[in-house]
């Protein structure tokens, strides 16, 4: 019990339940992204997050009851209601922007918590409310705890997948965000783009 407290509080942290003005990293993630297309627009977002190892090891510790290292399935469920649920507060660390407007995203499916050379690591599919249109929508995903309590890193390998087919000549790149910096001005987050023929 006294861990499953600590892991709470933690948690709690992690979902902007105990931040203050100081507050930097706590938490660190490391992600690789899938881009689901569907008739060329984007449909839904499954990301892979790995914790860095002193947080993970404190959920592994909370929630692995038979102590045998792995994350059984019931565990496993008890680590989405425990720690990853909350998460809907902060769009999951996931931002759809189209112009100034935000998608709300409050779907998840699939989620599943493992542990793989002893990280803890989520997997999880975001549905879009509504497909997403590289050409015309031309939007703005950011993988980012706007707070700065976790700090979302994609991995420099191979961080973008995409499932299905893009619209032609449109590819995905990275670009630094200076409009919307976070963290009282001071860092300034990378947004993922594509880039598509005009006209």
């Amino acid at each position: 019990m006294r861990s499953l407290l600590i892991a709470a509080i933690l948690l709690a942290g992690a979902v902007g339940l105990a931040r203050s003005a100081a507050a930097h990293p706590h938490v660190f993630i490391d992600a690789r992204v899938t881009l689901h297309m569907q008739d060329g627009k984007v449909a839904a977002i499954t990301q892979q997050w790995t914790f860095d190892a002193i947080f993970g090891g404190v959920v592994i510790h909370a929630f692995d009851r038979n102590r045998n290292g792995k994350l059984e399935p019931d565990e496993a469920q008890q680590v989405r209601r425990g720690a990853f649920d909350a998460l809907i507060e902060l769009s999951y660390f996931t931002v759809v922007r189209i112009g100034d407007e935000e998608l709300k995203l409050e779907t998840v499916k699939g989620f599943a918590a493992t542990v793989q050379d002893g990280r803890l690591v989520y997997r999880f599919t975001l549905p879009l409310p509504r497909p997403v249109d590289p050409r015309t929508d031309r939007p703005a995903l950011l993988f980012i705890d706007k707070t700065y309590y976790v700090a979302v890193e994609l991995v420099k390998q191979k961080p973008v997948a995409i499932d299905g087919a893009a619209p032609d000549g449109c590819r995905t790149v990275f670009r630094d965000d200076f409009d919307n910096p976070i963290y009282f001005g001071s860092v300034v987050p990378r947004m993922l783009n594509f880039d598509c023929p005009v006209g």
